[in-house]
């Protein structure tokens, strides 16, 4: 049986590390983006560049696919496998696999505002007025069959127990 947990959050709230957290559990499907920029020291992902990955997606090759910040994503069908799959993808993204599968859980991580822009600046990737913007982008309700609502903004030894219980959690439900 295909389970899917689905990791959404606004850029800079902690996905990835919390993702680290939980790489030594057994049996867990830790599905790889497709990513037209490199991945940074955080990531796993696999790089291609943009004229490949539209090669790929006429192909049908993903799952899904979303554009953010002038890159591309994409999910390969061939890596979600039978048990439970883990995947960090855009909010937008979210029924593409809802219609696709029957057992999905979305897991929307969230910290403050304040929090947020923190990890941005000490992750320097962007400009002042990158993160500004980041920081006053609007979001509209999230639309998911089955959402979590996760707070990361306590250390990440504290947060990363309580992510591996709720993930612990969601794996015995099936």
């Amino acid at each position: 049986m295909i389970k899917i947990v689905l990791i959404v959050g606004a850029s800079g709230v902690g996905k990835d590390s919390l993702l680290k957290s939980i790489k030594n559990q057994s049996n867990i499907n830790f599905v790889k983006r497709y990513i037209t920029r490199q991945p940074d020291q955080n990531e796993s992902n696999y790089y291609v560049d943009k004229e490949a990955f539209y090669l790929l997606d006429e192909k049908k090759f993903f799952v899904s696919t979303w554009q953010a910040h002038e890159n591309y994503y994409g999910i390969a069908k061939f890596d979600i496998k039978d048990g439970l799959n883990i995947i960090s993808i855009s909010r937008s993204a979210i029924k593409d696999f809802e219609t696709l599968y029957e057992n999905v859980t979305t897991i929307n991580i969230t910290v403050s505002k304040d929090i947020l822009k923190q990890r941005l600046e000490n992750r320097g990737r962007e400009t002042k007025e990158q993160i500004e913007k980041r920081l006053n982008r609007k979001y509209e309700n999230l639309n998911a069959k089955n959402l979590i609502e996760f707070d990361n903004s306590d250390s990440l030894e504290n947060s990363s127990k309580k992510f591996i219980n709720l993930i612990k959690r969601i794996e015995n439900e099936f």
